[in-house]
């Protein structure tokens, strides 16, 4: 009886599969990536251009930078008069109270500053107007709630596509300038997503 070699190991051969299935998983993971559909492709261009927001952000003592957001008034009208009432009248000086990096970060407590407080301009909050845009790619500006039709003030701003927050959040806008700010937020050392140096909206303006 011939001694059976414990740990041996028949050679490595291609089976009745072939290599067919080896070459085409490499042809699939090296193919260049699709680029990120635009928030708004679902709905007709506008018109004329849409309002803008100046956000001078700083983080910490560092000087501050400006992050430049297109709001999308008309799609979201409501939700749009809203942002922009607040940036004229609300949003300077609150902090940017929460960052999860990879995901979003979080702003616009004009209440508590710590993401406890919900307040539109109008006071109170207001429903979900439509979910029209889409979080197809970073940049994209939505409505931080806590629950269905309990838009406030708070807003985020994606690091990354986010895909599951369709139909849940309303999205209404889009950073157009100062992507590598944001960035710089996202990179602020947090714990449990609280930013251990702080990030304020030192001034707001509409442009």
């Amino acid at each position: 009886m011939r001694r059976q070699v414990l740990g041996s190991i028949a050679p490595l051969r291609a089976g009745a599969r072939g290599w067919g299935w080896y070459h085409r998983a490499l042809e699939k993971m090296n193919a260049p990536k699709a680029a990120a559909k635009s928030y708004d492709y679902a709905v007709p261009a506008p018109e004329v251009p849409r309002p803008r927001v100046a956000f001078s952000v700083q983080i910490g003592n560092t000087e501050p930078e400006k992050v430049v957001i297109e709001v999308a008034k008309d799609i979201v009208p409501a939700t749009a008069a809203n942002f922009l009432q607040l940036a004229e009248n609300g949003y300077k000086g609150t902090p940017i109270h929460a960052v999860q990096k990879n995901q979003f970060l979080t702003g616009g407590d004009i209440v508590a500053g710590n993401g406890t407080g919900a307040q539109s301009a109008a006071g109170g909050t207001f429903a979900d107007e439509n979910f029209a845009l889409r979080f197809t790619e970073a940049g994209v500006l939505g409505m931080a709630n806590a629950g269905v039709n309990s838009n406030g003030s708070q807003f985020f701003i994606t690091l990354a596509p986010m895909p599951h927050l369709n139909g849940r959040n309303v999205a209404f806008g889009k950073v157009v300038e100062g992507m590598d700010v944001v960035r710089k937020v996202e990179n602020v050392y947090c714990v449990k997503g609280k930013p251990l140096t702080e990030i304020k909206l030192v001034d707001c303006a509409l442009l």
